[in-house]
């Protein structure tokens, strides 16, 4: 069995904490938060915003068009991220770098993070 690699765990482990209503898929509500943690490795244009849409992010997920994204969907959907930030499969570069934006939908997905999740997860 061949170990998943440090980003999968970061993705999965951040998909579990924002699948708020725990039924395996984000919508587009839940992905709002998610995409905050996907910003690092979007590419910004000359005036630093993102070059893909939050919209448009989550329709390229969304692989069946069913209004969710699967975790499924989600690792099989080529996401980048630097190295720093996935190098050992924790959310703490993560949680930090959610800690210095300044926007509402980053403190969210700082939260939703750092929380607890008393689930258990298989």
């Amino acid at each position: 069995m061949t170990a998943a690699n440090p980003l999968s765990t970061l993705l999965s482990t951040a998909f579990t904490k924002f699948d708020l209503n725990k039924d395996g898929k984000l919508d587009a509500s839940e992905f709002s938060s998610f995409y905050e943690i996907l910003k690092p490795g979007i590419a910004v244009d000359k005036g630093g915003n993102p070059t893909i849409s939050e919209q448009d992010y989550f329709a390229r997920m969304d692989h069946n068009g069913d209004g969710g994204v699967t975790r499924d969907e989600m690792l099989s959907t080529g996401v980048l991220m630097p190295a720093d930030m996935t190098n050992n499969g924790s959310v703490e570069a993560l949680l930090a770098f959610l800690q210095k934006q300044v926007t509402s939908s980053a403190a969210r997905a700082a939260a939703l993070l750092a929380a607890d999740d008393p689930t258990p997860r298989a």
